[in-house]
Order: C-alpha cells, then sequence, then structure tokens
C-alpha cells in the first residue's frame, strides 16, 4: 500500500470513531436542525400570507386616499369662495364708515 492510502484509511478510521463515540450529540443536531427548519417554513408561509394580506389592502387604501385629496381640494376651494363673499361684504360695510 501506498502512504497516500495508508493516510486516507487513517483519517477514515478517525472520522468513523469520532462519528461513533459522538452519536447522541449528532442525533441531537440533527433533529434540532429539522425542528428549526420547520419552524422556518412556517413562519414563512405565514409571512406570506400576512403580505398577501397587506397587499389586499393597498389599493382600497390608494383608493380612499385619492377620494380625500379629492374631498380636500373641494372643501379649500369652496372655503376660499366663502372667503371671499365673507370680505366683500365686510369691505361693503367698512367702506360705508369710512
Amino acid at each position: 500500500m501506498k502512504l497516500g492510502n495508508l493516510l486516507l484509511a487513517g483519517t477514515a478510521a478517525a472520522i468513523s470513531y469520532w462519528a461513533v463515540s459522538n452519536k447522541d450529540k449528532i442525533s441531537q443536531e440533527i433533529e434540532e436542525t429539522g425542528s428549526i427548519l420547520d419552524d422556518i417554513s412556517t413562519s414563512y408561509a405565514k409571512i406570506q400570507e400576512q403580505a398577501a394580506i397587506i397587499k389586499g389592502y393597498s389599493q382600497p387604501i390608494q383608493e380612499m386616499a385619492q377620494d380625500l385629496n379629492y374631498k380636500f381640494r373641494v372643501y379649500q376651494q369652496e372655503a376660499a369662495g366663502h372667503l371671499q363673499e365673507i370680505q366683500a361684504i365686510q369691505k361693503k360695510y367698512t367702506s360705508d364708515k369710512l
């Protein structure tokens, strides 16, 4: 046998010994990792559902914002008209006193 094959066999034997001696720790880590992966996939699914709900609300909110902007502009125009009338009436009465 060549030296490289002996080193490879020795390394494989050492890894096998380490794996057998730590099999409880390794199996526990595998279980924990599987549990974490399940939790991640569940969380991802919930996030996707919530994102879809939020996306569903975005269009009605935009429509409400446009409606409010329109109503605000109408109110401003109406208020400006009333202010002009009030100023005209006030000017009429103040000019009579002078």
